[in-house]
């Protein structure tokens, strides 16, 4: 099969590789679709270490399963899937909690283990997600990212009638913005990026401004939150929240961030992390999707042949557009 490894820095190669073969509880699923995300970028910025010299990114992905592995009973072959690409252990106490996103034992497709730039890839059946009757297979591979923005809006508490800011207008951001706004929140947005605040005020944000106007440097928002992931934003949110407002953290800053954390006392403020998300964040971001409650494709702004993964890379790394996509097979086009 052919795949696609990160060598070095910025350095994407196509290589070719063995098909994959599904073990027990496994199934193989023919890829379809990959989406580019943050944490991909990160790898391949040299800002994370990947753990072999070359490595397969990519965890936001849909296909159609090609092979089944011994003792799965519920899946067929053809079926059109996407993936939770954060696999629990299964066995510790968050896991037995629901709680696998944060399992420390866990195994992360194309962070820790190989991931879907590939024509096939093998995982965990009980981590396969059905595709809803009707939606494209590149809807589908937005459903992950859809479930990280579930999350980090559950993870704000009741956000009806609320204000809520949300600091970065990339995918995570803009995804954030259209799940608050559908359940009641009056969302403004921040970004430095005109397009991005463009595409921002489209999607129903009441206000989207640039980081230094003063209409977001207020402390006027209960809650605040976080995807930009760089730590000015991470600061920019302990600030501009009122007293006993809420900041949720969903952004991952790869390096110190300095917080004031005198705001944090004297407004009696509540910090929260969401990482990822959980079964339910997921089959509610596939939910909306379904129904276009949330309107994740009109984010994809480029796709791309697997051959064509380096340019699509670096097209990224340029902040040319907001999603982009790697069609590996024709089914792909919408």
């Amino acid at each position: 099969m052919k795949t696609v490894e990160l060598v070095a820095p910025k350095r994407l190669e196509l290589a070719g590789r063995n098909d994959p073969r599904p073990g027990p509880g496994e199934v193989r699923i023919a890829v379809s679709v990959v989406g580019i995300c943050g944490t991909d970028m990160e790898f391949y910025r040299g800002r994370r270490t990947p753990p072999d010299a070359r490595f397969v990114l990519g965890h936001e992905c849909s296909g159609r399963i090609d092979a089944i592995g011994p003792g799965v009973a519920d899946w067929e072959i053809g079926t059109a899937v996407t993936v939770r690409p954060n696999f629990g252990c299964g066995d510790c106490p968050l896991c037995r909690e629901g709680r696998d996103n944060v399992c420390p034992n866990g195994r992360g497709l194309g962070v820790t283990i190989g991931g879907c730039l590939a024509e096939f890839v093998v995982v965990p059946a009980r981590y396969v997600w059905r595709v809803p009757d009707g939606m494209d297979l590149e809807t589908a591979a937005l459903i992950e990212p859809t479930a990280v923005a579930e999350r980090a809006v559950r993870r704000a508490g009741a956000v009806s009638g609320r204000c809520v800011l949300v600091l970065g207008a990339g995918t995570i951001g803009l995804l954030v913005l259209q799940v608050a706004s559908r359940l009641g929140a009056e969302v403004s947005v921040v970004d430095p990026v005109p397009e991005r605040r463009r595409r921002a005020a489209e999607l129903g944000a009441v206000c989207a401004t640039d980081p230094g106007d003063e209409r977001s440097a207020t402390g006027r928002f209960d809650v605040v939150i976080e995807t930009a992931g760089v730590p000015e934003t991470v600061s920019a949110a302990v600030e501009r929240v009122k007293p006993c407002g809420r900041v949720v953290l969903t952004g991952i800053p790869m390096d110190p961030a300095s917080v004031a954390t005198r705001w944090i006392v004297w407004r009696e403020l509540e910090l929260v992390g969401s990482f990822v998300y959980e079964l339910s964040d997921f089959a509610r971001a596939s939910e909306r999707l379904a129904s276009g409650e949330v309107r994740a494709c009109d984010l994809i702004t480029g796709r791309y042949p697997l051959d064509g993964a380096a340019e699509a890379f670096a097209s990224v790394e340029r902040r040319e557009g907001l999603k982009v996509l790697i069609n590996l097979r024709e089914e792909a086009s919408r």
